[in-house]
């Protein structure tokens, strides 16, 4: 059975953790709003701010998340890769795809973030609600049957997917509320936006195990000891925290 390194997994969550919220903060908001002319102010790790979001700016920070993990899972699941590589594909797959689904349950429920501030103001709100609600469960189920069968390889046993896939929820959950607590924007998004988002949108990974295929997968794959990773891990993930976190302002046109 694999014997994976804890500490290389953990230095890759730090890494996709990072790239999937920089994905949805910066790319899905920041370049959408700087391409529609919104005029973004501020990023942090938690929110991008603008002077005039529009509905395509809401909803661009989701569609690239799911976008990007759709494609880093289907590359994951080509065979002959090295299987560091092949895992932080999987990770990075994971990470973008579970916040991404979850966050139109999340919306639709709590009537709070992106998608429902996309639909205030459009008639039959109720109506939109229920049905953002419904298509976040039935996108979330289908991510994490995904997710379950591409961990396979990683995972013959509950011993090893304990560690190739519950680590990287509580090691990405700690990563982003350290993070978080930087924000200038204070706790109350650190608990609204950041704990949502890193414990509840990636929740999936804890029972992700229940699609491993039966029998268990014929090919077997170990993360190994991979010291670039870790430095990788500490300049991205400290740059993350220090500078991301307490926010970068941008001088709005």
């Amino acid at each position: 059975m694999p014997t994976h390194n804890r500490a290389t997994i953990i230095s890759m969550t730090v890494i996709a953790s990072a790239a999937a919220t920089l994905l949805h903060e910066g790319l899905g908001h920041g370049v959408v709003a700087w391409l529609r002319g919104a005029g973004p102010t501020e990023l942090t790790t938690t929110h991008l701010s603008s002077l005039k979001a529009d509905r395509w700016v809401m909803a661009g920070g989701t569609l690239v998340n799911l976008a990007v993990g759709a494609a880093a899972l289907f590359a994951c699941s080509r065979s002959g890769q090295h299987a560091n590589r092949r895992y932080f594909l999987w990770l990075l797959g994971a990470l973008n795809l579970l916040p991404g689904a979850g966050y139109f349950m999340y919306s639709g429920l709590a009537n709070i973030g992106d998608w429902a501030a996309l639909i205030r103001g459009l008639p039959h709100h109720l109506a939109w609600r229920i049905a953002l609600s419904l298509f976040g469960v039935v996108l979330y189920y289908l991510s994490v049957r995904a997710i379950g069968a591409t961990v396979a390889p990683f995972a013959p046993d509950g011993s090893a997917y304990n560690v190739a896939g519950r680590l990287p929820y509580w090691a990405g959950g700690i990563f982003q509320c350290i993070a978080g607590l930087l924000d200038p924007l204070g706790w109350r998004l650190l608990l609204i936006a950041t704990i949502a988002a890193a414990f509840g949108g990636n929740s999936g990974l804890l029972w992700a195990n229940v699609f491993l295929p039966q029998p268990a997968a014929k090919e077997t794959l170990t993360v190994r000891r991979s010291p670039g990773w870790w430095i990788t891990a500490v300049v991205f993930g400290g740059a993350y925290i220090l500078i991301v976190g307490p926010g970068i302002r941008f001088h709005a046109h």
